[in-house]
């Protein structure tokens, strides 16, 4: 799709805490530039990456007001807006990253519906597999007891960490390694990419693969910017999007990637515990265990946005 000769250039800016060098940095930059290639040029986005702008909860807020255009970032802060987008973050929500690759994009006009006039969802993205880093060895949900450890905040994780006996506090991902200098945390709950892009980890040396969330992402339009835009605009971007970013791509292209930060956390002097079935399998009970908890702090339509993934899920496997 091209513009016509008397269209006026156009010009969005996309705000993220992406750190440079990165699989999401790279795959966002694709969206970018397939955006002012369907447009001939008439349509482009000044990226500012790497918490330029602020953090994610700064840039979503920007977002939000109209301040900035686009928000490209992890469901976590998209839940504190759309309530029902915390599900996402349900430990062992999915089996796999391909499962929820699968899901989730059936639930896209449900979770679109959700968010109103608060934004326009463009897409999803992958983020990875959540894990966690630490100063000390921990293998076992019971090696949590009394650790304090840096999550999201969000009611799905800090619930469900603090049901094993953990101590969460929530803090900005930006503020993790001063955290853990200044003895504030002695765990985090990250992705394997962050964990070693930001230097995380070497003040956490030990890296335990629980994978306890397979944490995703999004592209929010801010609603003004939206509304802006002409339904050619509007059809660039979503096809620009569909191009550049698809989901079940992005998942592969993710797990690649947290597979050779992990590489280079070893080849740094780094440990990945390596769980035995009966360790992960521990992980995962105590992390269905702690649903019954979570559910009824989640606000809005939690109930029926589980069970849309639920059955999103059940259409996966046939």
């Amino acid at each position: 799709m091209a513009f016509g000769a008397a269209a006026e250039a156009k010009e969005l800016r996309l705000g993220t805490i992406t750190p440079d060098n990165t699989i999401w940095a790279k795959q966002a930059q694709g969206f970018v530039a397939k955006v002012a290639e369907l447009s001939g040029g008439e349509l482009t986005i000044s990226y500012f990456g790497n918490a330029e702008l602020g953090t994610m909860a700064d840039t979503m807020k920007m977002t939000l007001t109209g301040r900035l255009d686009m928000w490209l970032g992890a469901v976590p802060a998209l839940g504190a807006v759309v309530p029902e987008m915390s599900v996402l973050s349900m430990p062992y929500l999915f089996d796999s990253p391909a499962q929820a690759a699968c899901a989730v994009p059936k639930v896209m006009d449900r979770t679109r519906e959700a968010a109103g006039n608060k934004f326009h969802l463009l897409g999803f993205s992958a983020v990875g597999t959540q894990s966690i880093g630490s100063k000390e060895e921990i293998r076992t949900p019971a090696d949590l007891a009394n650790v304090k450890l840096r999550t999201a905040p969000l009611k799905t994780t800090m619930t469900f960490f603090g049901s094993v006996g953990a101590n969460p506090v929530p803090l900005a991902a930006a503020e993790s390694t001063a955290a853990l200098g200044t003895g504030l945390v002695d765990a985090v709950d990250f992705a394997p990419t962050f964990y070693v892009a930001t230097g995380v980890n070497k003040s956490a040396p030990f890296f335990t693969p629980t994978e306890h969330t397979y944490n995703l992402g999004g592209l929010a339009v801010s609603t003004k910017t939206w509304m802006s835009l002409s339904e050619e605009e509007q059809q660039i971007l979503t096809d620009a999007w569909a191009e550049a970013m698809p989901i079940d791509s992005l998942a592969q292209q993710v797990a690649e990637f947290e597979a050779k930060m992990m590489g280079a956390h070893k080849k740094s002097g780094g440990t990945v515990v390596e769980l035995t079935d009966e360790e992960k399998a521990a992980w995962k009970e105590a992390g269905l265990a702690s649903w019954p908890a979570i559910m009824p702090e989640l606000r809005g339509d939690a109930a029926g946005y589980l069970e849309a993934i639920q059955s999103a899920k059940k259409e996966c496997a046939q």
